[in-house]
């Protein structure tokens, strides 16, 4: 199958180096042979009223024949030299010979690489030339030659403009697969860059997170590693045990770049329920944190799941990054068409920081407004009335798929 659209392909490669060339050829070869039929036939014995072969008779038939030459890129004016050159070799009383047949080529060209309309008007030029040709009795026109001829120019006429609409439609054909093709092109190439984008914020919310609680560790162990060894021991215990955690997630999601199946043994994405353990995280890091649940508690879908756990760890994260605040008040409210989170840092507290506050690159809080906006939710964020920042989130329930029990 692939050597077959290879050659095709070479083929038409071929066909469009040579087109050109062809028609020259054909254009040369048709001029030649038409005078060389005028100038080998003996006219008195095809009809006696025909006038002998002089410079006019030969130099009309040799233009008509070079005419198509330019047939395909110039049909109306190829067809009209033509006609005229038939025509001067005519009424001149001069022995038509090959041109006749060639007027054929000329109008199937015409009809096929021309408008529909400028082939019906050459159809019906022939026929009206032939028929005053006729009218005018010039020699070599009888009654059988004008039928023949009209019923020939009609059967041309048919057969080019049947291969011209079938052309125009594999024309369009080819231009609706192009289309498509580069629809799923751009289709994969947004999926491609989507994908990238879902990875991109996973790992910014899993190493930001981690890392903030990591510096704050640090930085409690490095003020206390000579007066409280316990402590600064505890604060070593918790950088690891943050470290692998964000070793194993940072595995799992890079894992989807790989073509290699799920890890059966990857841990699961992390779920409102997982709250709880945030909160203990970012306890270890000297900020007190509330959950507050109202409305009654259901699984929902599990991207809205993970999306409400990220928003919390982001809040979250900020706080330590940026915030003083020894406390904060998390506040998930189920409602009936999903869930609301909201997360209020009061901005004030004697929590020491373990190292200078930074411009905030702002990627985390792009990355929940982009995760809410392609679940359908709502998000806000800024000051609060304590003084603080607020961090609003709307997400709706979508689609929950129960897993099957077994009996």
């Amino acid at each position: 199958m692939g050597e077959a659209s290879a050659e095709v392909g070479a083929w038409a490669a071929l066909s469009r180096l040579s087109s050109p060339y062809f028609d020259l050829v054909l254009g040369v070869a048709a001029g030649v042979l038409s005078a060389a039929s005028l100038l080998s036939t003996d006219v008195a014995a095809v009809d006696p009223r025909l006038a002998p072969t002089n410079a006019l008779s030969v130099g009309a038939t040799v233009i008509a024949g070079l005419s198509l030459a330019w047939r395909r890129t110039r049909p109306t004016a190829s067809f009209a030299v033509f006609m005229m050159g038939c025509l001067v070799v005519t009424v001149t009383d001069h022995y038509i010979g090959l041109l006749s047949v060639l007027l054929l080529l000329s109008l199937y060209s015409l009809v096929v690489h021309g408008s529909r309309l400028q082939g019906v008007l050459g159809l019906l030029s022939g026929v009206v030339v032939f028929n005053a040709l006729a009218l005018l009795d010039v020699p070599d026109l009888q009654t059988s030659d004008l039928l023949l001829a009209c019923a020939l120019l009609v059967g041309v006429w048919a057969l080019g403009d049947a291969i011209r609409s079938r052309r125009a439609q594999q024309a369009k054909r080819l231009q609706v697969a192009e289309q498509e093709a580069t629809a799923a092109r751009e289709r994969a190439k947004r999926a491609v860059m989507e994908e990238r984008l879902r990875i991109a914020r996973e790992l910014h919310d899993v190493v930001a997170h981690s890392m903030s609680l990591i510096a704050v560790q640090a930085g409690v162990g490095g003020h206390v590693v000579r007066t409280d060894v316990e402590a600064a021991e505890r604060a070593l215990e918790i950088i690891a045990e943050t470290s692998r955690k964000a070793l194993t997630q940072t595995r799992s999601m890079l894992g989807l770049l790989r073509d290699q199946d799920s890890d059966p043994a990857a841990p699961p994405m992390q779920t409102i329920g997982d709250l709880g353990h945030l909160v203990a995280d970012v306890h270890d890091a000297g900020v007190e944190a509330v959950i507050t649940i109202d409305g009654v508690a259901r699984p929902l879908d599990p991207q809205v799941e993970l999306t409400a756990y990220r928003v919390v760890q982001e809040s979250l994260t900020n706080m330590l990054k940026h915030s003083s605040a020894t406390s904060a008040e998390i506040r998930v409210t189920y409602a009936e068409d999903g869930v609301d989170i909201e997360v209020d840092d009061p901005g004030r507290g004697p929590r020491m920081r373990s190292a200078p506050d930074h411009p905030s690159s702002g990627h985390g809080l792009v990355g929940l407004r982009e995760r809410t906006r392609l679940l359908g939710g709502a998000f806000a964020y800024g000051p609060a009335d304590s003084g603080g920042f607020r961090v609003s989130v709307h997400l709706p329930s979508g689609p929950v798929v129960v897993p099957e029990t077994s009996p």
